[in-house]
């Protein structure tokens, strides 16, 4: 990737979106918000969902887990990035949500062994 394709375009503004996350998930990528970088948990969640648009021939899926709790989240998200998804979703029959959830689960998969 090129150092000008990480730079967002005027019209790839960020659209809040209200999503159900893993709550598990939720509050390990906050930690690292918090604790590790200088983003917001919402610019995490975009770095997550490009990474799997990046690699979605790789994208490895998973069930929820039987008891997981999901809390309803507003997060802000990159227009271009809901409109992948969206055609994802239309390609797949896989939800919006699962996917942002997929995203995030092979994020923190990579970021915990390093």
């Amino acid at each position: 990737m090129e150092t000008i394709d990480r730079l967002y375009k005027k019209g790839n503004y960020t659209i809040q979106k209200s999503i159900n996350l893993e709550d598990k998930l939720y509050t390990r990528l906050k930690e690292i918000a918090d604790n590790d970088f200088e983003n917001t948990l919402s610019d995490l969640v975009n770095i997550c969902i490009e990474e799997l648009l990046k690699n979605k021939t790789k994208m490895k899926y998973y069930e929820k887990p039987q008891y997981e709790i999901t809390i309803y989240r507003s997060i802000m998200m990159r227009k271009s990035n809901i409109e992948k998804l969206e055609k994802i979703k239309c390609e797949t029959g896989i939800s919006v949500t699962r996917l942002v959830n997929i995203s995030i689960k092979d994020f923190l998969d990579s970021y915990n062994k390093k």
